[in-house]
């Protein structure tokens, strides 16, 4: 009984000092550059260590009401989670016909509709094919690649989540001297939309607080081009709405060359330099759920500032997050198609074994 009580004490240390040194690690990869997805791996390894710790020191207590607390916590706390993976497929073409019914029916916008209907049929076809065509080495193939590709993608979900969720938490300090508004397309040709609006109101908003605070002025940076079927430059449209709502003209600052999130952050270094702000005292203003990949371009052209987010109706966050997910996959697709090729690799070696 004593070595099993010392094994138990010497994990417990273990993981203590584990769960202190991942706390370390995470909180100075965060410090450094909240923008990556490797703070995201760095939180879940770090609230996984703090699990095992703590269920080691319960073991060891061995008392039965914390016991029972312990488990009864880890129950409330299991079941949402098991419910939300159970349920995930109908909840995801919930989400797509709501999208659906609000919203111009693109792909992009049927993502969370399409990602639904294949995870019900998937379980479905392989049902029916181990029922109809059983002991068959190539569907259990395709089956075994199949659901490892899904825990693949889901290990990333979980990843890009967390990362996005830091971003939220973390809140950009009140000494900037600019702010870049990034642009999108316009309403008729000519209309600030409201997700627009809403990116403008967060980046004056902010404006307001920090002069409230600390007395310190700074610009804002309206960025964007004119696309084909606009009558002006976005950047344009976008400084009449903040002069309208408050935003005073001499606070303005324009660039309406700007295609895509890569040139408004290029660009618009070019106007932070040429009116002599310090490039990292700026911060810059998009909707929540494109704070985390505008961040990479940003640091791509050597502004290594942070973002702030304008909320997004919470039946459009789920379709805008995968988007971002999958363009975020994208940016980094040799390594995704390599790691997927290794899956095959070992999915597909004991049909040659055998």
């Amino acid at each position: 009984m004593g070595n099993i009580f010392d094994n138990y004490f010497s994990y417990s240390i273990f993981f203590i000092v584990a769960s202190a040194v991942m706390s370390a690690i995470t909180f100075l990869l965060i410090k450094k550059n909240r923008y990556r997805l490797l703070c995201g791996m760095a939180t879940i390894a770090t609230i996984f260590s703090y699990f095992v710790s703590l269920s080691i020191i319960v073991l060891q207590i061995n008392n039965k009401v914390l016991t029972y607390v312990y488990l009864a916590a880890l129950v409330l706390i299991f079941i949402p989670i098991f419910l939300l993976t159970f349920l995930s497929a109908f909840l995801f073409i919930w989400n797509g016909i709501i999208v659906w019914r609000r919203e111009s029916h693109s792909i992009g916008n049927m993502l969370t509709l399409i990602i639904g209907v294949l995870l019900l049929l998937i379980p479905i076809v392989f049902s029916l094919l181990n029922r109809y065509i059983p002991n068959n080495k190539i569907i259990d193939f395709l089956e075994n690649v199949s659901y490892s590709f899904q825990n693949y993608l889901l290990f990333w979900v979980l990843t890009f989540l967390a990362s996005y969720m830091i971003t939220k938490v973390v809140r950009p300090k009140f000494n900037k001297e600019y702010a870049i508004i990034l642009g999108s397309g316009l309403i008729n040709g000519d209309t600030v939309s409201p997700l627009l609006g809403s990116r403008i109101m967060v980046a004056a908003n902010f404006k307001n607080q920090q002069f409230k605070k600390n007395k310190m002025p700074m610009k804002l940076i309206m960025s964007g081009g004119q696309g084909r079927d606009e009558l002006l430059s976005e950047a344009e449209a976008m400084r009449e709405y903040a002069i309208h709502h408050g935003v005073p003209e001499s606070d303005i600052l324009v660039e309406n060359q700007s295609k895509n999130t890569y040139q408004n952050m290029l660009f618009s270094k070019q106007v932070v330099e040429e009116n002599g702000f310090d490039l990292q005292k700026g911060i810059f203003a998009t909707n929540d759920y494109h704070v985390f990949r505008a961040a990479g371009f940003a640091h791509l052209v050597g502004l290594n500032i942070d973002g702030i987010g304008s909320k997004t109706s919470k039946y459009f966050l789920p379709n805008a997050l995968i988007r971002e997910y999958i363009a975020i996959l994208s940016n980094h697709k040799k390594f995704h198609i390599a790691f997927m090729l290794v899956i095959v690799i070992i999915n597909i070696l004991p049909i040659f074994i055998s």
